[in-house]
Parts: C-alpha cells; structure tokens; sequence
C-alpha cells in the first residue's frame, strides 16, 4: 500500500465523519417532522366466514380502511349484494359488472363515472356496466368502513357480512370480523 492510497482513504473518511455531524446537527436543529391526522388507532379486519362456492376466493385488503378482493373462477355466475339487499356486483370467470343503479356502488369512494346512458331511468332498475376483464375484483366496501367500529368500545370484534346469490338463487355470506386496537 503506498502513501496515496492510505491518504485519499483518510480522507473520505474525515468528509464522511463531517457530513455525517453536520447531518444530525441539521436534523437536531429543526426537529422531526410534524404528522396531523393521525389516526386513534388500528382496524384490523378479517375474514372468518367462507362460503362453499367453488371456484370462489376472497381476501382483505389491509389499508388504513380495509377492503376486499374476490376472485371467481367458477363455471356459473354470482352476484355480490349491497348493502340494501340489491344486485351490486356480478361475478363470471371473465369479467366483473357493476349495478350503476346500486346505492351501495353510488356509496363507494372509488367508484367510476356512470355512463350517461344510465341518467333518467328509474331507480331499483339494474344496469351493468363492465368493471374489470377478469375474474376479479376489489373495492372498500362500506360493511368493512372502519369509521363504523366503535373507537375506545369494549365488548370485542364487530362483525360484518356480505351476500353472494347463486344464479340459482341460493344466498351465502361472505363475513368477519373488525377489530380496534388503540394506538399508545
């Protein structure tokens, strides 16, 4: 090793030492960063009821308001209610449609524009419109809303429920559970 090599590695050694000092010293001289709206705490929300549909999966999506995803694969569509009992999702192996009419669909922040085809017919009357190409589909549903879990409650997990029909017209239920912890 010559005299070169062992000087130029002093020397970054010596700049990386001040800009570290130098770094914490700005960080201490201003403080950490400030956060509002912070949340109460944490909704935890699962899944602990399942239907025997085959070809049928689900799954929560974790978020700071959770949602959920179904995937279906099977050979017979199914319809997905809402919350006021009406045709809201349809499910085929190939493509998920939207009741535009449904209010549960008209309470979703997520939702698409209606088509204008769709202004002036009567309420309760369903028009499906194409959502996705796949078998596949995920949205924030209102049942899973965690502003409807009660902050600071004892007694447990909330419960939640959704209807599937079969083209059948068999009803099962999709359900689990909400749970608040409070932060520290």
């Amino acid at each position: 090793m010559t005299f070169g090599h062992t000087r130029s590695g002093i020397v970054s050694l010596v700049l990386f030492g001040l800009a570290s000092l130098s770094a914490s010293g700005l960080t201490a001289a201003h403080g950490a960063p400030e956060a509002g709206d912070l949340p109460e705490g944490l909704v935890k929300a699962r899944i602990t009821e399942r239907p025997d549909i085959p070809g049928l999966s689900a799954m929560i999506l974790d978020a700071p308001r959770p949602g959920i995803m179904l995937r279906y694969q099977g050979e017979r569509p199914l319809t997905v209610m809402g919350m006021e009992g009406e045709a809201f999702l349809r499910f085929t192996r190939t493509e998920v449609q939207v009741n535009t009419h449904s209010p549960s669909w008209q309470a979703l922040p997520n939702r698409s524009a209606q088509p204008d085809a769709d202004i002036g017919q009567e309420p309760g009357e369903v028009t499906w419109m194409a959502l996705s190409q796949s078998g596949s589909y995920g949205w924030l549903d209102p049942r899973l809303d965690t502003r409807k879990v009660g902050h600071g409650q004892t007694g447990g997990p909330k419960t939640w429920t959704i209807a599937i029909q079969t083209e059948q017209g068999e009803t099962r239920r999709i359900g689990g559970e909400l749970e608040f912890t409070p932060l520290p």
